[in-house]
Order: structure tokens, then sequence, then C-alpha cells
């Protein structure tokens, strides 16, 4: 399994429109792909700029390839158009992780 992790630097006055295009329309593409479980998108605790905001989006998928080509196609579309609206107020990067299994 891969975790596709997005990072999100957001600056505060995109905040809530933000949320709103991770909500309603990033989380629900991904999800319609129908190459991720398990979505989770976080808020980051540590504050590293007083005018920003840092998130997290993860997603998990079957194939790292599959994760990856999702990535750089709809992925890239989706946040090349959140810049047109935006600007350069937020920044992003994105780690692949292996998940790997724990015994309890």
């Amino acid at each position: 399994m891969t975790l596709l992790n997005t990072t999100f630097h957001v600056h505060k006055s995109i905040d809530a429109l933000f949320i709103k295009w991770v909500k309603e329309i990033y989380l629900p593409v991904a999800m319609d792909s129908g190459l991720f479980k398990n979505p989770l998108f976080t808020r980051i605790m540590t504050e590293v700029d007083p005018e920003a905001t840092s998130y997290a989006v993860q997603l998990q998928a079957v194939s790292h390839s599959e994760a990856d080509e999702w990535h750089n196609t709809a992925a890239a579309k989706l946040k090349e158009a959140l810049s047109r609206e935006v600007g350069e107020r937020f920044l992003h990067f994105t780690t692949y992780m292996e998940i790997i299994k724990v015994e309890n």
C-alpha cells in the first residue's frame, strides 16, 4: 500500500476557501477515481509562519504507480485551477510513503 501525502501551506486570507476546496473538490475527485481509500484531511499543529496554516491530505492507494499517475494528472489540474483563483497564496509538496503493517 502507498500513502500519497500532500502538504499544503496556505495563507490565512484563503483558509476558508481552501478548506472548502479540499472537502468539495479535491477529495471528491480523488475518491471518485476509485484509486484511493481512507482519505484523511488534517491541520498541522506546528506553526511555521504566523500568516499561514499548514494542512496535509492523505490518500491510501493500492499501487504507487496509480497514485503517481493520478497525482501528475488529475491532482495537478486541480491544484493549477486553485492557483489560478488564489495566485501564490498556497504552496504544496507531495510525499509517497509505503504503509508497513504493524502486528498488534
